[in-house]
C-alpha cells in the first residue's frame, strides 16, 4: 500500500492478510472483510487462528472470510514506541496543573518515541480514512465488485469511514458496538463514563447475587469503594503480575473496569469477564494485586491503539482547566468509578500528542449505500447504545439491531443477535429491530 494516499506512487508499506475460503464454493457470494476493533486489533490472526469459532457457519459457508492488520497494526507495517502508553509512574486522573503537567509530558514522549521507533511517516498516515482507502485497494487485488463488511468496537469507525468513501463498493455491512463520530471529545467522555459506571453497578449486584463469583454476598459497591481508598493510601503490591513485581494504585485500579466489563453473563463466543473481575478484587482486597496490574490499562504499550486514536478522535484540550472540568463532570456521573473509560484513556494518551489529527471528530452522513445494519446492546460499557442510534440517523437507509443483554457488542454477547447479522449478511434484508440473549 502507498505509505500516504496522498502521494499514491511513493513510499510503501505492507499490510498482513489471512483467508478462510468458503466451505460451500458453489454458493459463495463474495468476500467478507473483518476488523475486531481496537484500534489495534490484528484481524489477520484473529480469523486465522479463530475464524472457524468466531463466525457462524452461515457466513462460513457463503463467503471468503478475510482478516487483515490494518495499517500500523500486528504484522502489517507496524508502529513500534516505547514503554507503556499511560505510567505507572504518571497520574491517570491528574488532580491538579502539576499532575496535569505531567500527563502531557508522557503524551509528548510516548508519541514521539512512536515517531522516532516506526517507519517515517507511518504515525502521521495511520488514520481510519487511510486504513479504509486500504480496504478498497483490498477489494481491487481479491477481484470483487464489492465486499461486505463485519466490523465490531473501532471496526465500525473503519466500516461506516470505507462505506462513506465507497458507498458503491458496500454489499451488505454490520457497525456493531458503534463508534460515532459526531458526538466530540466531550459527550465521548461524558457518555461512555455514565454507561461504564452503570454496567458496574449491574455487575456488583450479578457479583452479589451470584455463587461463582468471589465476592457472593457481600455488598461489591462498598468492597470496591473501599479497596479504591486504601489503594489511594498505599499502593497494592502485584508481586505475581506478568511484567513483573509491582505496585497498583486506585487510578491503575480503575482503569480495570473498561477492559473486564466488557463480556458480561451472555456472553458465550467468549468467556464472559465478569467473574475475573470479581475475582481480581478479592485477591487486591487480599493483598495481591497481580490480577489487576494483568488486566489494567496503566503500564501497557498502546502502540497502534494511542496513534490511530489520536488522529480520529482527539481530545482537543484547551488546557488545564478544560481537562479538570471534563474529570470533574465525568467524576459526577460515575462516582463510584471516578470517570474510568477509554474515552478518558484516549484524553490522556493523545493530551500532547506530537502528530496533528488528521481527521479529528466531525458530523458525516452516508448516503448511496445498500442498506447498512447498525447494531448495540442494550447496555454496552465501552460503545453506548446512543453512539448507534446517532450513528443509524446518519446511514441512510440503514437498520438498528438492539439486543437486550449487556455487554460489550452484540456479536459477542447475544446468539440471537450473533445470527440476525449473519443472515442479515447473506440475504441483505435487514432484521427486526429488537433481539434477546
Amino acid at each position: 500500500m502507498p505509505l500516504s494516499w496522498a502521494n499514491p506512487r511513493g513510499r510503501t508499506i505492507s499490510l498482513h492478510l489471512s483467508r478462510l475460503s468458503a466451505l460451500d464454493p458453489k454458493h459463495r457470494l463474495g468476500v467478507l472483510l473483518f476488523n475486531p476493533g481496537g484500534p489495534g486489533g490484528e484481524g489477520a490472526e484473529t480469523i486465522a487462528e479463530y475464524g472457524r469459532v468466531l463466525l457462524p457457519k452461515a457466513l462460513q459457508d457463503r463467503f471468503d472470510i478475510i482478516g487483515f492488520d490494518p495499517r500500523g497494526v500486528g504484522k502489517s507495517t507496524a508502529v513500534k514506541c516505547g514503554g507503556p502508553g499511560l505510567s505507572p509512574k504518571v497520574p491517570v486522573f491528574p488532580k491538579n496543573r502539576a499532575q496535569f503537567a505531567a500527563v502531557q509530558r508522557q503524551s509528548a514522549a510516548y508519541g514521539t518515541s512512536c515517531v522516532r521507533n516506526s517507519t517515517p511517516g507511518l504515525v502521521a498516515n495511520v488514520d481510519t480514512p487511510s486504513a479504509a482507502r486500504d480496504m478498497d485497494a483490498i477489494r481491487v487485488a481479491l477481484g470483487e465488485r464489492k465486499i461486505s463488511f463485519l466490523g465490531v468496537s473501532y471496526g465500525t469507525f473503519l466500516g461506516q469511514t470505507y462505506a462513506r468513501l465507497f458507498p458503491h463498493r458496500v454489499g451488505t455491512m454490520v457497525l456493531d458496538g458503534a463508534m460515532d463520530h459526531a458526538v466530540g471529545p466531550r459527550d465521548f467522555l461524558y457518555q461512555e463514563s455514565s454507561e461504564l459506571s452503570r454496567v458496574f453497578g449491574q455487575f456488583a449486584r450479578w457479583c452479589s447475587a451470584t455463587a461463582s463469583c468471589a465476592l457472593h454476598g457481600q455488598d461489591v459497591t462498598k468492597v470496591w469503594d473501599d479497596l479504591l481508598a486504601r489503594a489511594a493510601r498505599k499502593p497494592i503490591p502485584a508481586p505475581n503480575a506478568s511484567g513483573g513485581a509491582t505496585t497498583v494504585n486506585d487510578d491503575a485500579i480503575r482503569m480495570v473496569l473498561p477492559n473486564l466489563l466488557l463480556f458480561g453473563p451472555t456472553s458465550s463466543l467468549l468467556p464472559s469477564s465478569w467473574p475475573t473481575l470479581g475475582d481480581a478484587i478479592a485477591r487486591a482486597r487480599a493483598g495481591d494485586a497481580s490480577l489487576m496490574a494483568d488486566n489494567s490499562s496503566v503500564g501497557q504499550p498502546q502502540d497502534a491503539y494511542a496513534s490511530v486514536g489520536c488522529q480520529d478522535f482527539p481530545p482537543q484540550l484547551r488546557g488545564y482547566a478544560d481537562a479538570a472540568a471534563r474529570l470533574r463532570k465525568a467524576r459526577a456521573i460515575s462516582p463510584h468509578t471516578g470517570g474510568a473509560s477509554e474515552a478518558w484513556a484516549i484524553t490522556d494518551l493523545c493530551a500532547s500528542w506530537p502528530v496533528p489529527a488528521s481527521d479529528p471528530w466531525t458530523a458525516r452522513k452516508i448516503t448511496g449505500t445498500p442498506p447498512i445494519l447498525v447494531a448495540s446492546t442494550r447496555d454496552d460499557p465501552s460503545t453506548p447504545l446512543v453512539w448507534a442510534q446517532g450513528l443509524h440517523r446518519e446511514i441512510a437507509g440503514s437498520g438498528l439491531l438492539v439486543a437486550d443483554v449487556t455487554g460489550h457488542t452484540a456479536f459477542f454477547n447475544s446468539a440471537c443477535a450473533r445470527a440476525a447479522e449473519a443472515d442479515y449478511l447473506i440475504t441483505g434484508k435487514l432484521p427486526a429491530s429488537r433481539c434477546g440473549a
